[in-house]
């Protein structure tokens, strides 16, 4: 999973990029029109993105690699020299010094990873997943894990004490929990907070931490001294990032999606981005001198809800009647819904699984043929699945990315390219498909 990239684009433009995303999305795509079922605009493009302030040093990004999953969160190395970007299917990208010593990218993973920790010494890490559960690679030491218990919400963060003996699971209801050496000073579970709590990090000493809430809210416990909040300026539609600690722990960076950046205590502000909703920050990590940040492939339309009677767990829901499917995650959040074009009352309400995937697949008639088949049911003739919009032999599409929505398939299921892609990568075999009328 490790991922080098040796060229370095200037730093002005990656700004201008991130902050032109949306623009961008529309130029590549003009057939496309903007509307809420845009939910992956440009798969291949878009997040991943670093950009470096005060001393913090440019390292490597995933802005040009196709990724199978957003990055989710990112940890910089104790040295400052290197940084690890981490991603929502378990994948560890490791830049700098920092090395990679393993991950749980080829694994099925019960609930999505979140959030990533590095050992004191730089060299290990420990992942957390939604559902609690903890990956440990390198030095790090497994401690516990809240992956069998029935969490009221799912964890966010995680966050290890000074020696690395213990960490803390943070939840997004305020819930904290401790393993190893790592103390509980309180939690924020029993208070009515006005957003989820989405980052979490330990005071220098590990006397203490601060809880971090979506809208810019701090929380202090232990010997961690409040040192200012950001409510007043994520508002909006906004949310907070992440959380990042200043060196020598006087203070904390707080970092908002639309790429701006707030320190206080200590913390000295070196700069933002103007980040778009096509490619808003996912999180920050700091430095000695400095903070980096890392943009993530946006996800503005996904508030479609399930309907109802659709099953549970990670899995493939597919509405006949509504032409739409969602991608669940076992937690029960949304990772995508999007329009398709399917055969009316076909295949039979129900539930199904994946079993079988090819890159390609052809009809067997007329030259036609079509990327990222996963197929899930069969057919009379041949068996029906998920895929891109069909091409006859000289390239031109069997309908228009417009008509996706409407009744258009002799039986599978028909999807935009990068669209098929996503969930092509994004459903191994034995996915669970629940087919409603």
């Amino acid at each position: 999973m490790d991922t080098t990239v040796t060229s370095r684009r200037n730093s002005t433009k990656r700004i201008v990029v991130a902050a032109l995303a949306a623009a961008l999305v529309v130029a590549l795509f003009p057939t496309q029109p903007a509307a809420a079922d845009d939910t992956f605009a440009n798969l291949a493009v878009g997040g991943g993105d670093v950009h470096e302030f005060g001393s913090a040093a440019f390292q490597g990004s995933l802005a040009d690699v196709d990724l199978a999953a957003p990055v989710v969160a990112m940890a910089a190395h104790p040295d400052g020299n290197g940084y690890w970007l981490l991603t929502k299917d378990g994948g560890v990208h490791s830049f700098g010094d920092a090395a990679h010593h393993g991950d749980p990218s080829d694994v099925t993973l019960a609930a999505p990873v979140v959030d990533i920790a590095p050992t004191p010494s730089g060299d290990g890490y420990w992942l957390v997943g939604s559902d609690g559960g903890v990956f440990a690679y390198g030095d790090a030491r497994f401690h516990g894990s809240a992956g069998d218990i029935a969490l009221a919400a799912p964890v966010k963060a995680i966050t290890p004490t000074p020696d690395g003996g213990g960490y803390w699971l943070a939840a997004s209801d305020g819930g904290v929990f401790a393993y190893g050496n790592a103390a509980f000073h309180g939690s924020a579970g029993n208070i009515a907070l006005a957003a989820p709590v989405v980052d979490m990090l330990a005071t220098a000493g590990g006397g203490g931490y601060w809880l971090f809430g979506g809208d810019g809210g701090v929380f202090a416990f232990g010997d961690a001294p409040f040192h200012g909040s950001a409510t007043a300026h994520i508002t909006g539609g906004v949310d907070l990032a992440g959380a990042a600690i200043a060196t020598g722990g006087g203070g904390y960076y707080l970092a908002a999606s639309n790429g701006a950046v707030f320190a206080f205590g200590t913390a000295v502000y070196e700069g933002g981005i103007g980040a778009s909703a096509a490619e808003p920050v996912a999180d920050i990590a700091s430095t000695a001198g400095g903070y980096w940040l890392v943009t993530t492939l946006g996800s503005p339309y996904r508030d479609t809800p399930v309907p109802a009677n659709s099953g549970s767990g990670r899995r493939i829901v597919y509405s006949n009647s509504d032409q739409r499917v969602w991608l669940i995650e076992a937690d029960e959040s949304i990772t995508a819904t999007y329009l398709i074009s399917g055969r009316r009352d076909t295949p039979a309400p129900g539930h199904y699984e994946v079993f079988s995937k090819s890159r390609w697949a052809t009809a067997g008639h007329d030259g036609i043929t079509m990327e990222y088949m996963v197929r899930f049911a069969k057919g009379r003739r041949l068996a029906i699945g998920f895929h891109s919009i069909p091409t006859y032999s000289d390239g031109r599409p069997m309908q228009s990315e417009e008509q996706l929505g409407t009744y258009r398939s002799s039986g599978c299921v028909r999807q935009r390219l990068d669209q098929a892609q996503f969930l092509y990568n994004w459903a191994p075999v034995g996915t669970r498909v629940v087919v409603l009328p």
